[in-house]
């Protein structure tokens, strides 16, 4: 079809969460902040829950404990530099 964008599957990456006081609510602002940038949609997945990384009570709701993985998830025009940048926040990359 003439017009149509080409779809592509999203981008995600797993992060760890390395802070001992978990997703805390400095580093979900932070997230929200830096998410908030980038023209793609983006969210983060944990524990059977995904929230909108825009979201700041969304993000905080998910409740991450230090040492749990979570799934960031991108996709629209930027999503290559949103996934590295948010990854960044989080330290430690699995």
């Amino acid at each position: 079809m003439l017009g149509c964008p080409t779809l592509h599957p999203m981008q995600t990456r797993q992060v760890n969460v390395t802070n001992s006081l978990g997703l805390h609510a400095r580093l979900s602002a932070q997230i929200v902040q830096l998410a908030s940038r980038f023209r793609c949609s983006v969210s983060l997945a944990f524990n059977g829950r995904t929230a909108n990384a825009r979201n700041i009570l969304a993000v905080m709701l998910l409740a991450a404990n230090v040492g749990s993985t979570i799934l960031i998830e991108a996709n629209g025009p930027d999503e290559a530099e949103a996934l590295e940048a948010l990854s960044s926040l989080f330290g430690d990359r699995s």
